[in-house]
């Protein structure tokens, strides 16, 4: 059993290709110029390919002005995987500071692609919904099937993987699945998404809100009530928040006029902290621990599901070692006996007597080797002598 994983945050971030399934079924023979392929395909190789170059320019250029930079440039968000016109992101969340970084880069990205493909075809356009996951507990990190057909490892598809494992997993999040409540939770939400409003799980908004009072991100909030949410939080109403993505001007002061008239306005981000923090609470709903670049996790606030973890992969580390240390005790005895065995006899020894026959005096054995051949040889002249 190897080094049991230290706590962490992942934070997943879905792009979903809008209005794709009906400009496939409109377009479905249209192309452009000597194209082999038609437009509906080559703009959906073109999400996938520069949505991510997207990101990783934004990120680098956002991670350049953030403190703590050094803990997490090289972390940009990675590809997880891609379903149907969607493409999910992950990353592990090393400080606030990135997670800012992260956020920052995604809402930009969602802006800067929408226009470009609305340049393209006014028809279609781009959603997000963004989520973070707790590891190795509730959430669990394992070898993706796909992974372990090709390359087998030593853990098996569905184990629970060492931290090793996690660390290989936060570099390459293509190469394992995630499973668990937070990751289930995530994709509900997704149906709360719009082309102007990134949905958010409860739990992320709750660390927004942290780094909006911090300046780190300039995020408007806005709580679109409750709603049960099949398989979370037991069916229990989840509260519904999203942060305001709209890029274009005029559509952002219909949405101020809308809001007016409607008495719908934007959550203020320390109230809505309060009352996300104290639903949490209350439903059991796991906090996410992530801290400033500067100081360090608290580990007397760490999940209590992590430290039955913890604590379970210690009795299975000291049952592994007693059981090594039992095997080790067996085969150094069985070492022992070989060596007793096969050590040659102190001149002046009396040779062992056999029992039932002796050993004739001209044989005089000094091993279990000889031994052995003596006993052969006698029974050989018993039977050829012919007094049987």
């Amino acid at each position: 059993m190897g080094e049991c994983p230290e706590y962490r945050v992942r934070l997943f971030m879905s792009v979903d290709l809008v209005g794709s399934t009906a400009f496939k079924a409109k377009h479905s023979d249209r192309r452009d110029g000597d194209e082999p392929y038609p437009v509906w395909l080559n703009r959906t190789r073109s999400f996938y390919r520069q949505f991510p170059q997207i990101i990783d320019n934004l990120f680098a250029e956002y991670s350049g002005i953030l403190d703590g930079r050094e803990a997490f440039k090289h972390r940009s968000p990675k590809v997880w995987k891609t379903v149907g016109d969607e493409i999910i992101f992950c990353i592990r969340i090393v400080c606030l500071e990135h997670l800012a970084c992260c956020i920052r880069s995604f809402v930009k990205a969602l802006s800067a692609y929408g226009d470009l493909i609305n340049s393209q075809e006014p028809e279609l356009d781009v959603k997000g919904c963004a989520w973070v996951a707790s590891f190795p507990a509730p959430n669990a990190t394992v070898t993706s099937a796909s992974r372990f057909s090709i390359q087998q490892t030593e853990s098996q598809v569905g184990d629970q993987l060492e931290e090793k494992d996690e660390q290989e997993a936060d570099i390459n999040p293509g190469e394992y699945d995630f499973l668990g409540k937070q990751i289930d939770t995530g994709f509900r939400i997704s149906k709360f998404a719009q082309a102007h409003e990134l949905a958010l799980s409860i739990d992320l908004a709750w660390l927004l809100t942290l780094l909006r009072q911090r300046d780190l991100v300039d995020c408007q909030f806005t709580y679109r009530g409750k709603e049960a949410l099949k398989g979370v939080i037991g069916g229990a109403p989840y509260p519904i928040i999203t942060v305001q993505t709209e890029r274009s001007t005029d559509k952002r002061e219909l949405d101020s006029l809308e809001r007016t008239v409607a008495g719908v306005s934007f959550a203020e981000p320390i109230s809505l902290r309060n009352y996300l923090h104290s639903f949490m609470v209350q439903n059991k709903v796991e906090i996410p621990i992530v801290v400033l670049h500067h100081d360090k996790i608290d580990e007397a606030k760490l999940p209590k599901c992590y430290d039955a973890l913890k604590a379970a992969w210690g009795l299975g580390e000291r049952e592994d070692a007693e059981r090594e240390k039992a095997k080790q005790e067996a085969n150094d005895y069985d070492d022992d006996v070989a060596r007793e065995l096969s050590t040659p006899e102190t001149p002046g020894t009396p040779a062992p007597a056999l029992d039932p026959a002796p050993t004739p005096a001209s044989a005089e054995p000094s091993n279990i080797g000889e031994i052995n051949l003596t006993i052969d040889r006698m029974i050989d002249e018993y039977w050829s002598s012919g007094k049987w």
